[in-house]
């Protein structure tokens, strides 16, 4: 089934590259090609059981020192 999804992000993402790389919007095309195999990636990461941290903890261990100057 996931193998179904896949297959149907693929081919709605070829057309849009298509679309995109036919008007000579080659720096539009690659940005999607990167962000979409950014989303791809961890999608069939979290199908395989990978655990993926939290963007906010990331945020959180920036930003913690800089709160705590203020105070």
């Amino acid at each position: 089934m996931w193998v179904i999804l896949y297959g149907v992000i693929i081919a709605i993402s070829w057309i849009q590259i298509r679309g995109l790389w036919s008007q000579s919007n080659k720096r539009d095309s690659l940005i999607y090609i990167v962000t979409m195999s950014f989303s791809l990636t961890i999608l069939i990461l979290f199908q395989l059981g990978v655990p993926i941290p939290n963007p906010l903890e990331w945020i959180s261990v920036v930003y913690d020192p800089v709160h705590s100057f203020f105070q």
